[in-house]
């Protein structure tokens, strides 16, 4: 899959957009985006990676990233500096708050992979992440009834209806980049 905004040429509409991932003990990361598409409901950024990058990715690669108000997860669609994709980061969330220049939420701890399956043109491979975090927190009584539950529904959705997941991110993405090419 190649990057629609590559094609077209769209740019980022002016402004920032700062990510605040809050963890279990209190603590946060933040990350500068650009600012795509900001509803009540709906943030889409885009992080640009420069060279020697926390994430190890070649300089030019890029993340969209994408939450919601109302559902348990934000999700990264990354992207080689041609557009090639490579593949969703899935975060399970809570408590997600969209403000104009700003999204918080609290990570779960459990994250996702979803690549493109080689072997199968039109298949994604799906490998969970940090599982041995959510046991330990669980065993400390850092995660409550209610955040385990969060992370199981989350991965009973994305082992059953990943497809659908990958769809609503590509949808929000390109609401953003038509929002961005109407300006």
């Amino acid at each position: 899959m190649r990057e629609a905004s590559e094609a077209s040429g769209s740019r980022p509409p002016p402004g920032r957009l700062v990510e605040v991932k809050r963890k279990l003990d209190g603590s946060e990361q933040r990350f500068e985006l650009e600012r795509w598409l900001v509803r009540r409901d709906l943030a889409v950024g885009r992080w640009l990676a420069e060279t020697d990058n926390v994430f190890g990715l070649p300089a030019g690669s890029y993340s969209w990233g994408v939450w919601w108000v109302g559902r348990p997860i934000g999700v990264y669609r990354l992207h080689a500096p041609d557009g090639e994709l490579l593949r969703y980061r899935i975060d399970v969330v809570e408590a997600v708050e969209i403000e104009e220049d700003t999204i918080r939420y609290r990570d779960l701890l459990l994250d996702a992979r979803l690549a493109p399956d080689e072997e199968e043109s039109a298949g994604f491979t799906l490998h969970f992440e940090d599982e041995d975090e959510v046991a330990a927190a669980l065993a400390a009584g850092t995660l409550s009834r209610e955040q385990r539950w969060r992370i199981d529904w989350v991965r009973g959705v994305l082992e059953s209806r990943s497809s659908e997941v990958r769809g609503w991110v590509d949808a929000a993405i390109e609401e953003a980049i038509a929002g961005a090419s109407a300006d």
